[in-house]
């Protein structure tokens, strides 16, 4: 269900030639004409057209909220494409060489994607596409995370008209994760995030898998009731709301007669119709969930109520024409006029039917002849070659930079000969100096890759004495584990001294290990990365210590991906959270928690323990063993984990820092750049 939304843009306000913006005037105009019951559009149009009439010189964006709201309102609650093309194309001309501004830009980008709606339903699939691509680019260059799931919602409701419904259930997924980062329109992401969660129980509806579907309509309708308790205020979010329920509750109903449960079907279908035969709902689902009644009636031979349906079914459809409600009514009354005997008047409605049938599968021919991906690759296609052009016009430039300074090297030299022929003395001495600069030169040069050449040859050294060691050092902790668990040891200095032996094999297996990450350079492999999967995996490796301390770790993760190296960001994490533990007092808590902030996951990890002291915070990421501190129950530390962490970070492209208070605790923050399939092809 593509929810109805009457919600108005953030404008931001700027000033150049064209008209200031004037949001603090207009904001309270619109919530006003918000608070406007949906039957009385025409009075809220009538208070807009008035306070614009009589405000000198609006802005851009102060004309955009206007058209943007008759817009919503043709488009979601009257379908109508005539006026909806008019408005959205008054949006574009006005914004038309202003995108360079990000909130112009997200409105224009959405202007672009209601012209491919009304293309998509006039079956012009093709541009359709092309619009919808359009419009995501100029939203992309943007930071606004309510507008980011445009794209995914347009190609997921193509996907799903094409009857592709396991293709279109990931982009209503990627919705509803792209709008959990939307903070600054609440209702606006509530109304979307349980729409997306109703339409996947459709897709899996559609394909038979009763269970799973079942689950997203429980889910669509537990989210409802979880997070519909601010917008039971305005009459708009309320109709809303009421609406939505009625959806699922009807979508659930269809679900059970066709598992049999006709009792339990039937009540939920009798309360979405009268859910949303109230005005300003949802007159059209209504109308389908009548046919879908009508239909049980007649299976159950209940011909007096299904008559009684038909007949309430046409008045509806004579007032509010709706054409899907319209193809049902006459399906289902030729079914009427079959079972109660009249087989003439049946045979005209099923003729009837056929025909509108006939008209309505020309126009969805299109939605089963493209092929998405096809359009797709070619739309990336025509991108790259503009960008080609951009980079050959670049290369030109250059080219033309090259010329001019070579003509001033030329000229440059013919002042050096000139200037060389008055004083040959001067310039042989000055020769003669120049070559004694290049061969000190060519000497520090071998030196330094001398230097360099050893280094690498040291830290390769290193790196295999410690990869060498790794196993020894292993086999000595296991044999400990084993003589502990399962030799005959009664003796007491015996078993101290097998525990010593284990202590010292973790802490030279620790030891290795940091020195295995030293010295992170930047070719390292990277691939996607689910980050909430790596922390999780960590926690669940370190919780074993934390348990022994009586500590708590909590967790508050969300699915995001990152371009890294598997093994070393892991690396990292463990590091963090090892100190973490390392450091908090008996009883102590762990925090660790995700954040999406401008396209960046940014990872905190937040104990309560004894803080970093001021004369350390100069240094904490350096190798030194000034560092080195023991844990809070003595635990050892080699003082090399956050400086091979802030190595790994660094080589990724993020950002590693931390705030501290000695006594209070601390708090490690790491940055990396969200995957992003262009950006890590």
């Amino acid at each position: 269900m593509v929810p109805l939304l009457f919600g108005l843009s953030v404008a931001c306000n700027h000033s150049d030639r064209d008209n200031n913006d004037h949001p603090a005037f207009f904001e309270p105009v619109f919530q006003k004409v918000d608070t406007i019951g949906p039957g009385r559009k025409e009075e809220a149009f009538r208070i807009l057209d008035s306070v614009y009439a009589g405000f000198p010189n609006p802005g851009p964006m102060d004309l955009v909220w206007k058209y943007r709201y008759k817009m919503d309102y043709y488009w979601l609650s009257q379908n109508d494409r005539f006026h909806t093309r008019l408005y959205a194309d008054s949006i574009l001309r006005v914004l038309s060489g202003k995108t360079d501004r990000p909130g112009y830009a997200v409105e224009y980008g959405r202007a672009l994607m209601y012209v491919g709606d009304i293309c998509r339903d006039e079956g012009k699939l093709d541009n359709a596409v092309s619009l919808y691509y359009e419009g995501k680019t100029f939203i992309q260059r943007t930071s606004d995370t309510c507008a980011m799931g445009e794209y995914s919602l347009r190609m997921a409701m193509v996907y799903y008209r094409q009857g592709k419904y396991h293709l279109a259930i990931p982009y209503f997924r990627e919705m509803f994760a792209e709008l959990s980062a939307c903070n600054a329109k609440p209702f606006y992401r509530f109304c979307y995030q349980q729409g997306q969660l109703d339409n996947i129980g459709l897709c899996f509806d559609h394909q038979d898998q009763k269970d799973s579907a079942m689950y997203y309509y429980d889910s669509a309708m537990r989210y409802i009731q979880q997070y519909k308790a601010p917008f039971m205020k305005l009459p708009n979010q309320i109709i809303y709301t009421m609406a939505a329920e009625a959806v699922v509750i009807g979508n659930k109903g269809s679900l059970l007669l066709r598992t049999g449960d006709t009792v339990a079907g039937e009540k939920l279908l009798n309360e979405s119709i009268r859910i949303n035969l109230q005005e300003g709902t949802e007159f059209g689902d209504a109308l389908k969930t009548m046919g879908k009644l009508i239909k049980l009636q007649l299976a159950q031979k209940r011909f007096s109520e299904a008559q009684q349906g038909l007949l309430k079914m046409k008045a509806i459809l004579d007032s509010v024409p709706v054409t899907a409600a319209e193809l049902s009514w006459r399906e289902l009354q030729s079914e009427f006029s079959e079972a109660t005997g009249n087989h003439q008047e049946a045979l005209a409605f099923l003729r009837s039917y056929q025909q509108m049938k006939d008209s309505l599968a020309s126009l969805e021919n299109p939605f089963q002849a493209l092929d998405i991906n096809t359009q797709f690759n070619y739309l990336s296609g025509e991108m790259e070659l503009d960008l080609l052009k951009k980079q050959n016009e670049i290369k030109n430039i250059y080219l033309s930079v090259m010329l001019l300074l070579t003509l001033m090297v030329i000229i440059i030299g013919v002042l050096i000969w000139q200037y060389s022929k008055r004083s040959k003395k001067q310039a042989a001495k000055l020769e003669s100096l120049n070559r004694v600069v290049t061969r000190q030169n060519e000497h520090l040069e071998k030196s330094l890759r001398a230097l360099e050449h050893s280094q690498q040859d040291n830290t390769r050294m290193l790196k295999i004495v410690a990869h060498d060691l790794r196993n020894p050092v292993g086999n000595m902790i296991s044999m400990a584990d084993f003589l502990q668990n399962y030799g005959n040891v009664t003796d007491e200095q015996n078993k101290e001294a097998l525990q010593l032996i284990q202590q010292s094999g973790h802490m030279a297996l620790e030891l290795i290990s940091n020195l295995l990450y030293m010295n992170i350079r930047g070719d390292i492999r990277k691939e996607q990365v689910e980050v909430d999967v790596a922390l999780r995996y960590c926690v669940d490796l370190i919780k074993t210590k934390a348990n022994e301390k009586q500590q708590q770790i909590i967790v508050h993760l969300f699915q995001a991906t990152v371009w890294a190296s598997r093994e070393k960001i892991w690396r990292v994490f463990s590091n963090l959270i090892t100190n973490a533990v390392k450091f908090s007092p008996v009883g102590g808590i762990v925090e660790v928690a995700m954040q999406m902030v401008d396209g960046v996951v940014r990872i905190t990890v937040r104990d309560n323990g004894i803080g970093i002291p001021d004369t350390l915070k100069g240094s904490i990421f350096n190798l030194s063993q000034d560092v080195k501190r023991r844990g809070t129950m003595g635990e050892e530390s080699f003082g090399f984990g956050l400086a091979i962490s802030k190595q790994i970070v660094d080589a990724h492209g993020g950002r590693i820092w931390f705030e501290s208070e000695e006594g209070k605790g601390t708090e490690f923050i790491v940055e990396l750049e969200k995957y992003n399939e262009v950006n890590h092809h």
